[in-house]
C-alpha cells in the first residue's frame, strides 16, 4: 500500500470500518494506486477525525497528499434533480452519496437476479432458484410501498433540527478550543455565553408537533405519486438500508441480505450511477 506521505497519493475518508461496506464498495471503483482509503467510524466524527489526521503534515506541507471525504447522505440533505456527488457544508472536502446511503445502490433487480443465480447452487442455499428480473423489479416497488409512511416520518423528523449543531449547545463563541476570546472578563464572557442559550433556546423552540405533522404530510403527498415509483425515485429517496431490510422479507424467509450487500458491494456498475463516478474521476486526477 502506497505512503500517506506521497503528496501523489490522494486520501479517500469514509465511513465504516475496515471491511465495511464503504470500503468494498470504494475499492471497486477507485483506481488502483491513485487514492488510499481511510476508514473513519462514524460519519459524525468524520470531519474531526479528517483535521486531527491532516494536521500530521503541518510541519511538512509539502508532503501533504490531496484528500477528500465521502459518507452517506442519509437524510440530512434533500436530493438535488440531478444526480452527482452533493458537497457537504464547510471548508472540509467532504462529498455525500447521491443515493441515501452505500446500501441504496444494491437495490438492483438484476444484480439481486445475478447474486442469486450465482449462489443458488451452492450447498448452503435454501432459497430455491432465482426470481426472475421483472419479479425482483416488482417486489421493489411493492416493498417501497409499503415503506412510504415511515420514510415520510424519518424525512419529517430531519426536518426537526432547526440548526446544523443542535442539539448540542456551543461551548464557546470563538472558532473553537485554542481561539480566545477578545475580552477575557467575567461580565463579557458571561453575556456571549448568555446569548449562546438564548440562541439555542429560540432554535429549539421552532421543534414543534404542528410542524412534524404538516412536514409529514408533505413528504406522504410526495410518497404515494404513482410517478414516484414508475420512476423509482424512492432509491434515490428512501434509505437503503430500510429498503433492503424490507425486500428481503419480499423476496424470501431469511434472504441474506448482510451476505448480498457484501456481494453487491463488489459487483455495483460505475456507470449506473453518475454520483460513483464523479468520484472516480476525481481520484483519477
Amino acid at each position: 500500500m502506497s505512503t500517506v506521505t506521497d503528496p501523489s497519493i490522494r486520501l479517500v475518508f469514509c465511513e465504516g470500518h475496515s471491511g465495511s461496506l464503504d470500503v468494498e464498495l470504494l475499492m471497486r471503483f477507485i483506481p488502483i494506486g491513485k487514492a488510499e482509503i481511510r476508514p473513519v467510524g462514524g460519519k459524525s466524527s468524520m470531519r474531526a477525525f479528517i483535521q486531527g489526521h491532516m494536521s500530521n503534515y503541518s510541519s511538512q506541507p509539502d508532503k501533504c497528499p490531496t484528500y477528500l471525504g465521502f459518507r452517506d447522505r442519509d437524510f440530512d440533505i434533500e436530493p438535488p434533480d440531478k444526480p452527482g456527488l452533493i458537497p457537504m457544508y464547510g471548508t472540509t472536502p467532504i462529498w455525500l452519496t447521491y443515493r441515501a446511503c452505500v446500501e441504496s445502490y444494491f437495490i438492483d433487480s438484476q444484480l439481486l437476479h445475478d447474486y442469486w443465480l450465482e449462489h443458488c447452487v451452492g450447498p448452503q442455499w435454501q432459497h430455491g432458484s432465482p426470481l426472475p428480473v421483472d419479479v425482483i423489479e416488482t417486489k421493489i416497488i411493492e416493498s417501497a410501498r409499503e415503506l412510504a409512511d415511515y420514510q415520510a416520518i424519518r424525512w419529517a423528523l430531519s426536518k426537526m433540527k432547526p440548526g446544523t449543531r443542535w442539539p448540542e449547545i456551543l461551548t464557546t463563541w470563538t472558532d473553537g478550543s485554542g481561539y480566545l476570546p477578545f475580552s477575557l472578563s467575567f461580565p463579557e464572557c458571561l453575556d456571549q455565553a448568555m446569548k449562546l442559550v438564548d440562541n439555542f433556546v429560540k432554535e429549539v423552540s421552532v421543534v414543534t408537533v404542528d410542524k412534524l405533522s404538516d412536514a409529514v404530510q408533505d413528504y406522504r403527498r410526495r410518497f404515494t405519486q404513482d410517478e414516484f415509483y414508475s420512476e423509482q425515485f424512492f432509491l434515490v429517496w428512501f434509505h437503503g438500508k430500510d429498503l433492503l431490510a424490507n425486500l428481503s422479507r419480499y423476496l424470501a424467509p431469511n434472504f441474506p441480505r448482510k451476505h448480498y450487500a457484501k456481494w453487491a458491494a463488489n459487483h455495483v456498475s460505475l456507470s449506473s450511477h453518475p454520483d460513483l463516478q464523479n468520484l472516480a474521476d476525481i481520484c483519477s486526477t
